[in-house]
């Protein structure tokens, strides 16, 4: 996959939080996510291309931020994050992160399944950046 798509990089709005339970509604899709109590980065509500900090380690990922209208209408604001590359137990772990690219606007699915779909190219469109030889070095944590 190339990207179709100019890459949407946005300005570097560090925040960090401890790592809560959620729904565990990604677990369940195959996407397991770490929903970060944090106050809510100055970003809109979508899915953004992020750098993870991590016990000194630094990790690439997917996240959301918004009220997953597919999941149900009286959801709160949530930011959550899928590391790519990464497996273990992250409750109660402090996250650093800082959102890199602009992927897409929260949206309502009309199933889990559309959700699913959408989410892998979302993945796959996230990896593809990150791979990419013309990303900018700079765009990067150091």
């Amino acid at each position: 996959m190339e990207t179709k798509k100019k890459v949407q990089w946005i300005s570097k709005q560090e925040f960090g939080g401890e790592v809560i339970h959620g729904m565990k509604i990604g677990r369940k899709l195959g996407f397991p996510t770490a929903n970060v109590a944090s106050s809510s980065p100055s970003l809109q509500n979508g899915v953004y291309g992020v750098q993870v900090h991590l016990n000194s380690k630094k990790y690439e990922g997917i996240m959301n931020i918004g009220f997953k209208p597919t999941i149900g209408s009286d959801l709160k604001h949530t930011i959550e994050i899928h590391l790519l590359n990464f497996e273990g137990d992250l409750y109660g772990q402090h996250l650093k992160c800082i959102p890199l690219f602009y992927i897409r606007s929260e949206q309502k699915f009309s199933s889990l399944h559309s959700l699913l779909k959408q989410i892998k190219e979302d993945k796959e469109y996230a990896r593809v950046v990150f791979r990419s030889e013309n990303i900018d070095q700079n765009k990067r944590i150091s």
